[in-house]
């Protein structure tokens, strides 16, 4: 790797290579480097150590092998060479470093003591300093020379970050080649292109209802009201005083996020449930035709490792469109529970009182509870009674439903809202969906889907800022992750009147500050810019913390530490490769077990929901005898709600 102006601050063209043999390091001279230890009874002690004694060291601890025995030794005795070395830039730190690694030391003695345990038990058993034939006295220098070590680390993490943080490549002193491998933010390693960040907005309505009963679910007169009064607000919301994440602030059940305008800033690891993560990778990947088909969005896509199978499965079910005027009649039905014998006045039960038949049960059982990606829509419900024909095995029986083979129902394309008016403008064409759908005041659109969670209920979703570069968004993704704040201090400089612009903060062509992660919510102060700043940062530097140390390795090791004997530096090497891909494995796995059960839980729905949906007929006739008495479509039977059958 070409050394750059900022690379050599670590000074490392000045030392030597480390000259191993099969059994361990053959330390040069120079690689003798003294130290001192300020022991916590007050005794200055100082010291020297060779790299043969830092190998020892690691190959004496429990659980590490001697490949990632000699990475250590390699690593540490670099590190120290920096430190140690007058000329550099890490050497102002030592005396900072030491202190630190003197106080956890007398830190872990208050420990010791505390626990009742004498020191060297505490060294051994506790701390894990082995080795045979140790006094304690040199069980605590190498503990104090360990605790040095990660000071050292900590110190040249601070110096990584500062030194490849930049998102504008334009003002990087560094080489392309060294952007390209290090930079935190978009190189090829960084943040953005290993996990695939998502800017996205969500407003959690709870229901009632089970979460794994996928047809008969029970709600509560307060869950319909609740999900109308969310649409009813959403199809009025404005860029000004009602935005989608003033809506979240004020009636999401995540009260967490609510406080957030609904935000959240997910990526590859982010652990949310498998309708709300999944779904959002889902519309990027096969419905939003939007995404770019360029390289870069293929390489992100496939990140997402969704198993071919599952694409296969997802890609049939395809969208639910969910017309609003269902969320009308669960406001409206939302109490209906009986009806009244018009001759008599007398309240009477339908089907024996069985609340599947509520009509607020029946509309949200064949609209909202969907597990897979959908849409509301601009249209009324179609109240023609079903056309399908179903038979269940159990007892022949044959039954109407208007859910057909495929799991697709009717839709009366009819508008709820009359063309022209301001409800009916927030429903948008989308490239990739077949009807217009209820969008933000920004024209995103809303993903609907039902999680299957303790914490169960309806989430609604708005995909600020895709991982994936679309047509409608211009912002380049490192220009929109930028750890920067917009204003350098609060208030107005007196001499202008204007705010303490940030230079450095992304801008159009025109100059003026673009919106991104940072200025996208109502932040208005340098503390809350840098709350969000902090978030950026602390995603960055640990977002796999084994792939940030080995970055780091390569960043003080490579040119100038290589192994004199070739087979010990195949082991490093190796141990650096399988670590890495033990971590990418590690995690994609994890992934794609989510895929797997997400795509279980889809196929579960859609076997459910072709034998078990009441039409939503029999909720607008509910109690009416042409429809409920013996024999009709709606009337009650013991095999209405089978656990098998066919559909013919």
């Amino acid at each position: 790797m070409k050394k750059t102006t900022k690379s050599m601050i670590l000074a490392l063209t000045a030392l030597s290579s480390i000259a191993l043999s099969a059994c361990g390091i053959s330390p040069k001279e120079d690689f003798v480097i003294d130290y001192t230890y300020d022991s916590p009874n007050g005794e200055s002690t100082t010291s020297e150590i060779t790299a043969q004694d830092v190998l020892d060291r690691y190959l004496n601890q429990e659980g590490t092998t001697a490949a990632q025995a000699y990475y250590n030794a390699m690593y540490e005795v670099a590190l120290r060479k920096v430190f140690e070395d007058e000329n550099g830039k890490f050497h102002e730190y030592l005396s900072e470093v030491q202190a630190d690694a003197n106080q956890d030391v007398a830190e872990a003695k208050d420990s010791a003591n505390e626990a009742d345990t004498s020191w060297e038990d505490y060294l051994i058993n506790t701390l894990n300093i082995k080795g045979d034939n140790l006094s304690v006295e040199e069980r605590e220098h190498q503990y104090y020379l360990q605790c040095e070590t990660t000071a050292m680390k900590e110190k040249v993490s601070d110096e990584f970050y500062e030194t490849f943080k930049q998102w504008d490549p334009s003002k990087d002193t560094a080489s392309q080649e060294d952007i390209d491998e290090f930079n935190m933010v978009y190189g090829e390693n960084g943040y953005i292109n290993k996990k695939v960040p998502y800017h996205v907005r969500d407003i959690l309505i709870k229901v009632d209802a089970d979460a794994s009963d996928y047809t008969r679910g029970e709600i509560s007169s307060t869950n319909a009201q609740d999900i109308y009064d969310l649409l009813n607000e959403l199809v009025r919301s404005n860029t000004t005083t009602n935005t989608y994440g003033d809506i979240a602030r004020r009636m999401s059940d995540d009260t967490a996020s609510a406080a957030t305008l609904g935000e959240h800033l997910m990526d590859l690891d982010t652990s949310f449930i498998n309708e709300f993560k999944l779904g959002v990778y889902t519309y990027d990947a096969l419905i939003n035709e939007t995404v770019i088909d360029n390289e870069t969005n293929r390489a992100r896509i496939e990140q997402f490792t969704m198993p071919q199978n599952v694409e296969q499965e997802l890609s049939h079910v395809g969208v639910t469109y969910i017309p609003y005027e269902a969320a009308f009649l669960l406001n409206q039905y939302k109490n209906t529970e009986s009806v009244i014998d018009p001759t008599t006045g007398q309240e009477l039960s339908v089907n024996e009182g069985n609340a599947d038949y509520y009509p607020r049960n029946i509309i949200f059982n064949k609209y909202f509870n969907s597990h897979n990606v959908s849409f509301i829509t601009n249209m009324k419900v179609d109240s023609s009674d079903p056309t399908n024909d179903y038979t269940y095995t159990d007892t022949g029986a044959t039954v109407k439903t208007d859910i057909d083979a495929d799991g697709n129902y009717k839709l009366n394309t009819e508008p709820y809202f009359a063309e022209g008016t301001s409800e009916a403008n927030h429903f948008r064409e989308i490239p990739g969906l077949e009807y217009p759908v209820l969008c933000d005041e920004k024209g995103n659109p809303i993903l609907v889907s039902r999680s299957e969670t303790s914490n169960a209920g309806i989430h609604f979703v708005v995909i600020e800022k895709s991982a994936l570069e679309t047509t409608t968004d211009d912002t380049p993704l490192n220009a929109y992750y930028a750890p920067l704040t917009p204003i350098t201090q609060n208030g107005v400089d007196p001499s202008t009147g204007d705010k303490y612009y940030n230079p450095d903060f992304p801008t159009d062509e025109n100059g003026n500050q673009i919106t991104t992660y940072v200025n996208n919510s109502l932040t208005l102060s340098v503390e809350g810019y840098n709350e969000r700043v902090s978030t950026l940062k602390d995603k960055y530097e640990s977002y796999t913390s084994t792939q940030k140390d080995f970055q780091l390795f390569q960043w003080v090791t490579e040119g100038n530490f290589k192994a004199a004997n070739q087979a010990i530096q195949d082991k490093i090497d190796q141990y650096i490769e399988y670590s890495m891909l033990n971590v990418d494995a590690t995690n994609e796995q994890k992934l794609i077990d989510s895929w797997n059960d997400y795509n279980n839980t889809i196929i579960e729905q859609e076997n459910a929901r072709q034998m078990g949906l009441i039409p939503e007929t029999c909720a607008i006739h509910f109690g009416d005898p042409e429809y409920y008495s013996e024999g009709r479509l709606c009337y009650y039977t013991t095999s209405a709600n089978p656990s098998t059958g066919t559909n013919e």
